[in-house]
């Protein structure tokens, strides 16, 4: 019987080893959930701050009725339109197909500045027409497609043009944010 008893107590000193090693254990295990907690609450928080391309150009109400009578060169596919006295710094519009339509902010995000815009024919002023579905920078370079969000394919920057809704109505469409 003493035998059977003597398997049934501890040591103290394996009682304090079992203790200490379980402390060591749950500091080890507290610091790695720490460190983890801490790197998905940074992940999440930049995730925020993420390269969102409509945070570099500021807000500008945007709300405008374009006639397809008076605008007849945007029913024609890959055919443009910029609008200079829409949006932050103008407003492009490019024809896909009848019924598809891509409206921009004609802001450059790389710049963000008002004065600073994207042209499809460098040097026109006012309402312009164009059949080119690339848009140019006239400061830093960059060139932008107008297809797909508008994302650049040339020059510094890695951020696609503010792109607004385009609803269609019959022979009119309608931009808006």
């Amino acid at each position: 019987m003493r035998e059977n008893s003597h398997e049934l107590t501890y040591h103290p000193f394996c009682y304090f080893y079992g203790m200490i090693k379980n402390y060591k254990i749950s500091k080890i295990l507290s610091a790695r959930i720490l460190s983890f907690s801490l790197l998905v609450s940074l992940i999440i928080g930049f995730s925020g701050c993420s390269d969102n391309q409509n945070n570099f150009v500021p807000y500008a109400k945007v709300d405008k009725y374009i006639s397809l009578a008076n605008y007849n060169n945007l029913l024609i596919p890959e055919n443009s339109m910029t609008f200079p006295a829409e949006g932050y710094a103008g407003l492009i519009v490019i024809c896909v197909s009848d019924q598809q339509y891509y409206a921009y902010d004609a802001c450059c995000p790389y710049e963000g500045l008002k004065t600073i815009y994207v042209e499809t024919n460098p040097g026109q002023t006012g309402i312009v027409s164009s059949s080119n579905p690339y848009v140019t920078c006239k400061v830093c370079g960059s060139q932008y497609i107008l297809y797909n969000g508008g994302y650049p394919i040339k020059g510094p920057s890695t951020r696609n043009l503010k792109q607004y809704a385009v609803t269609v109505m019959e022979n009119r469409l309608w931009i808006h944010n």
